[in-house]
Formats: structure tokens, C-alpha cells, sequence
């Protein structure tokens, strides 16, 4: 049931947690509702709005990425994008609507695949998009210099190895090729122990910080361009969360999620906004940079 309590994973063991985490039936509707609203974006958000719930603000994570990207390298028809753990493919569907590029994803979870291809098809946009099962932790299933530029959103937390993953991008990045992606992380003066409500729910080695990501882009021979901080968006997420799951908590119990898995989660979500008041403990972020 994907609770990882005082549990923390090396590199060979995360994959099968994130299996477990993400691709099971029961946990891809708990996300779909509490992190993506009903939408297939499903990751952390920034709120321009304080009216704005998590659907709004996770789609805004997306497009404010995006936007990001084209900046550092102008993505149109004729660029091919990949999506590094595309999940649902929140961030494939809107870069194919909004640019009509190719975008490749790759992702642990085939079941999520199939999520993602089924959107695909309602969106009209399945001749652009594709994904294909792989593992961030291990060499990516392409060549050389395939991708004209890349996006990732909150996957690197569950890569074993920073600037591994990131040397597998870069690989596959063609010669000046551009990256934008965004993680939850640790603040860089935060222990272990302080993130265990994230990490106690969530299948991680150990949380990056904001400069661990800058050093392992430098290591990976990519340039570093910038990080956008949107820390201080979290509290007010995690409060978002906790409304999802009030709100639709008879929606998801229809669905088959038990009053167990939903209470762990609250009771996870009441820590996180709360020691994120206090301390300030988790970081959030954009990062971008280039291939040489």
C-alpha cells in the first residue's frame, strides 16, 4: 500500500517502490484526485490565485515549465521532446497541444503508460506522443544525441543517483539541447529525519537539496542556467491536498481505497504543512540547463 515508513531505498531497490507506489490501481486514483484534481498533472503547484485549488496550481507548475523551456531553446513542430517519467503525461499532452512537438516519454509504470496513451487519444494527439517503459536509474533506451530537449517533472526524487540520470539525459540531449525540471526536495539545511513525512509516503534514496541538484548538473557536463524557487508555494499545497482528500474521500472509497490508506495520508499531509510552517524544511524548484 505503498507506505515506506523509516524506509529509504538504494538505487537497485526504488524502481520496484515507485511500481508500488505509482502503478497500482488504488494509488493512481488516490493522485488522481488528490494531486491531479481530476487532470493528469499530477505534481506540486504554484498558486497565482488564492482562490485556485490543486488542479489549477499543478497546471500552472506545468505551463510555467514549459514556458521555461521554450525560453531556453524554442521548441516547435519540428523538435522532438523527451519526457523523463512521464507519469500520467500531464507535461507530454500539454507540450504536444501547446507546441506540436514529438515528445517521447519514458517511465517505470506501464499501467501509467496506458493512462497516458488512452488521454492521448481523447486528446487528439496521439500521433505526436509516445512512451515506452524504462528505468531512470539505468541507461535510458535511446541513442546518442536523439532528443532536441527534455523535461522532467518531480521524478529525479526517486533516481538513485543525481547526476547519473542526469549524464543519461545529457547523453541523449542533442548538442545543445535544453532541460527544464522540478523537484520536491529537502531545503539545504534540512536532516533526513525532518522529511520523513515526505519520505515515509513516498518512494526515495535521499531527497536532493537545491544546491546537491546545481553540483549534479555541473558533474553530468551540463551547463547550469538557473532555479526558479517556489518554496514558499508548499504549506498551502499540502493544505490543498488534505481539502482533496475531505472532499472526495466517499469518491475514492467507492473506488476501492480504504479509510487505512487515506488516514495514513492525512495524517502524513497534517505534518508536512505543519513542519512546513515552523521550518521551512521541503524545497521546491525549477531548474534549467543546456547541453554544451
Amino acid at each position: 500500500m505503498a507506505d515506506f515508513v523509516n524506509k529509504q531505498f538504494d538505487k537497485a531497490e526504488v524502481a520496484d517502490m515507485v511500481l508500488e507506489q505509482y502503478d497500482q490501481e488504488h494509488t493512481r486514483i488516490f493522485y488522481k484526485y488528490v494531486m491531479g484534481g481530476g487532470g493528469h498533472d499530477i505534481h506540486f503547484g504554484v498558486f497565482k490565485d488564492d482562490s485556485w485549488g490543486v488542479l489549477e496550481s499543478s497546471e500552472a507548475t506545468t505551463s510555467i515549465m514549459l514556458d521555461l523551456l521554450n525560453w531556453s531553446q524554442t521548441i516547435d513542430g519540428s523538435k522532438h521532446v523527451m519526457d523523463v517519467g512521464s507519469g500520467h503525461g500531464g507535461g507530454s499532452h500539454m507540450l504536444a497541444q501547446k507546441f506540436g512537438c514529438k515528445v517521447t516519454g519514458i517511465n517505470i509504470g506501464p499501467e501509467q503508460n496506458k493512462v497516458n496513451m488512452e488521454q492521448c487519444e481523447k486528446l487528439g494527439v496521439a500521433d505526436k506522443v509516445n512512451a515506452v517503459v524504462g528505468n531512470i536509474n539505468e541507461k535510458f533506451p535511446f541513442e546518442d544525441n536523439t532528443f532536441d530537449a527534455a523535461f522532467s517533472c518531480e521524478v529525479l526524487c526517486h533516481a538513485g543517483d543525481k547526476a547519473f540520470t542526469l549524464t543519461e539525459v545529457a547523453r541523449c540531449l542533442k548538442p545543445g539541447g535544453a532541460m527544464v525540471f522540478s523537484d520536491l526536495m529537502g531545503a539545504d539545511d534540512a536532516d533526513e529525519v525532518a522529511l520523513r513525512s515526505f519520505t515515509d509516503r513516498n518512494a526515495t534514496t535521499v531527497m536532493g537539496r537545491p544546491a546537491q541538484y546545481i553540483q549534479a548538473i555541473k558533474d553530468s557536463g551540463m551547463k547550469y542556467v538557473c532555479y526558479w524557487d517556489n518554496s514558499n508555494h508548499l504549506e498551502k499545497y499540502f493544505r490543498e491536498m488534505l481539502r482533496q482528500i475531505s472532499v472526495h474521500r466517499e469518491d475514492m472509497k467507492k473506488e476501492g481505497i480504504t479509510d487505512q490508506y487515506l488516514d495514513n495520508w492525512v495524517s502524513s499531509l497534517t505534518d508536512r504543512a505543519e513542519i512546513q510552517a515552523s521550518k521551512g524544511v521541503f524545497a521546491h524548484g525549477f531548474f534549467v540547463c543546456r547541453k554544451e
